[in-house]
Order: structure tokens, then sequence, then C-alpha cells
């Protein structure tokens, strides 16, 4: 999908780790939705639909039917400067659907309007039809005339809205970009005079804020997350479930018990939320830099993570612990220790809040003998 080249974009940032929270009508929400810097000469406008399917038809049809109700009567035509559709935008996952507009810079005229919406944003992550509708909403209020409301705004110009459709603060925001009359000059505009702006919608996903921690006294995965609308959530482990949870709207938490370091996986039915991989709850393993062996005992040099808690064990028995250890850690263990041999030693490593490391096999070695690995 290609954008006109001068595009003035109104990006708000969403990712999986920020939290939306249920969004309640608060101060956060302008009274009235901002106006652009473009309008029709009156408060109604014709419009095409593209759409091939009877089913974004109805969609397009409930969306100005809802913007009709508001006050703002858009018209379906065979030809018209508005057109609308949906597009298959699985190349950018993050839009939930876009309007361009092109308009006379001087005057305010639109001269044309391209407005869509993202059926594989809606199939991934199973947007309902009313919710589809909402998006339209939200892009034939762009292509009217009006701006973004707040990021955690109740308003259908929510710059992540999936679940408000037409609130009092949008019509306030339509009434005011309507509230002159004017009417355009039938002189054809001046193309020096044209500018385009493209307004985005984003994504807003069901399943935010998912944090991992993990439990040493309990041998825990712990999971949390924010849920918007109740959801059917089930966690894998190893490519098998261990846990399924009706999830309400709010706050949803998991403690998992489990051995070994596999892949935890969080999913909604197939659609996969969140891939939690050892490295994400687990310290990660020791390096031995250098090894070397004298008839007083065995000096090892490891690379490790700052403030780790070391443990040296020979055959499962611990025989030596450092504690808040420093990235690059020299260790001497005397022959006594080890009785006299070097074979059956491992050494892992743990920081707080994160799974002991896996084992790392100490190479054997003999008297006056020296090993050095370079990473």
């Amino acid at each position: 999908m290609r954008f006109p080249k001068r595009i003035f974009s109104t990006l708000a940032t969403i990712s999986l780790t920020t939290s939306f929270g249920l969004l309640s009508a608060n101060a956060s929400t302008k009274t009235t939705t901002p106006m652009l810097g473009y309008r029709y000469d009156k408060q109604a406008a014709n419009y095409q639909d593209l759409s091939s399917s009877d089913y974004y038809k109805d969609v397009w049809n409930n969306a100005t039917a809802s913007w009709k109700k508001a006050g703002f009567t858009w018209t379906k035509a065979a030809t018209a400067k508005t057109t609308v559709s949906s597009y298959d935008g699985s190349s950018d996952m993050t839009l939930a659907g876009y309007n361009s507009v092109s308009y006379n810079k001087s005057t305010g005229e639109i001269t044309s309007s391209k407005v869509r919406i993202n059926r594989a944003v809606f199939e991934k992550y199973n947007y309902t039809k009313a919710e589809r509708t909402n998006v339209a909403e939200h892009e034939l209020g762009h292509a009217l005339g009006i701006g973004h409301n707040n990021t955690d705004s109740v308003s259908v110009m929510n710059p992540a809205n999936r679940y408000y459709t037409i609130q009092a603060c949008d019509i306030n925001g339509m009434k005011a970009r309507y509230a002159t009359t004017t009417t355009f000059d039938s002189v054809p505009n001046n193309p020096g005079e044209i500018i385009t702006v493209t307004e985005y919608l984003h994504v807003q996903p069901k399943i935010t804020n998912i944090t991992t921690n993990y439990s040493s006294q309990s041998h825990s995965l712990i999971l949390k997350g924010r849920a918007i609308g109740s959801e059917h959530l089930t966690l894998t482990y190893q490519g098998k479930t261990v846990r399924t949870v009706n999830v309400k709207s709010g706050q949803f938490k998991f403690v998992q018990q489990f051995k070994g370091y596999g892949d935890f996986k969080l999913m909604k039915g197939r659609q996969v939320l969140a891939t939690i991989p050892p490295q994400q709850y687990a310290t990660p393993k020791v390096k031995v830099t250098s090894a070397e062996r004298t008839t007083k005992g065995v000096y090892y040099t490891l690379i490790g993570s700052q403030d780790a808690t070391i443990n040296i064990a020979q055959n499962g028995q611990v025989i030596k612990t450092i504690k808040n250890a420093s990235t690059t850690t020299k260790v001497f263990i005397p022959n006594v220790k080890i009785k006299n041999s070097t074979r059956g030693l491992t050494v892992t490593q743990r920081v707080m809040n994160k799974k002991t490391s896996q084992a790392v096999q100490l190479p054997p070695l003999k008297v006056n003998i020296k090993q050095v690995t370079n990473f």
C-alpha cells in the first residue's frame, strides 16, 4: 500500500506494553473533538462505496447511518470525491485504518478523500462487526473534517478507537467544523494550492500490558496483563496446554509452576498473544573464558550477570557460592574442595526475579594445563 508523498501524520504510538485500562468518560476526553483544516461546503457529502463484499458494504451503511443520526449526512453515489473501502493491510498490522485527504490549503475545500479500513487487522485481533463499524465511523469523521481526541478518550475519534461509536464530543466537533456556511469557488483549483494529509487509526488489542516474572520460592512463572472485555485465554508450555482461564475486564494473572527451560505462549484460540522464551524468565548461562589447574587447585574466569549469585557444584553438590558477583568473576577452588578431581564440575548463576540459569559444564583439567576461550 502506498500513501501520497506529502503526508502529515498524527501518530499515536501504542504497543503491547502500554496499559490502556478501561476507558471511561473523564477529564482526558476533550468535550469538543478538534477540527482539521478541511471541510465540505455544507454538513453533507456524497461517497462512493468501492467494497466488493456485502459484509463491508453493510459496515459502511451502518457507519454512514450513525453519522446521519449525529447530524452529518453521507449519501451514497455512483461517483464522488470521497471513496470508502476495506483493504488487506497485512504488511502493516499496526494500522486499523486511514484517511487520505487532498484539499485546497487556502480555502480548506476537499478535492478528494480516500477512506480505508484494514481487513487483516480485524481478522487478526478479532474485531466484531460493531467494532469494525466504529473504525469506519472514525475514518469518516476524518473525512468530514475532525481530528483525533485524546489518546485515552471516550470518543469515536480516539486515535486507537475500537470500542466507541460517535459520542457527544464528536458531534460537538462536527458542529464546530460546520458552524459557518461557505460556498467554494467553482473555478478549478490551482494544483499548487492542493496538499494531501493522511490521518491514521492505530490498533488497540484486547489484551495489553503483558508482563512476566519468576518466583524462585514457588518455581513459577507469573504472567500479568490487562483485558478489555471478557476473554478466554490459554497458557501453553513447550506446546502443551497448562492453564485455561476466563478473564473479565481488568487485570488478570497466571501463576504456573514448571520445570525446564521451554517456551510459554499466551493464546486466544489459535492466536498467539505473547511468546515467553526462557531468555525472558531465566538468568543467562555463565560463560567460562579461562580455566587453569595448578598443584594448589583450579582457577576459573567467568563472565556472568551483574549482582548474580554464582554456584559451583560437583556432582550436584554446591562447593562454592559467590554472591553479588561482577560481570567478570575470578574463582579459585582449592584441591581439598574438589578432592583432587575437576570432573563433574558445573556452574550456574541467578539474578533476582529470574530462574536459575542452565548449568554449564566446567572443563576437566590436568595439573599445569590452562584453557582459554574467546567470546
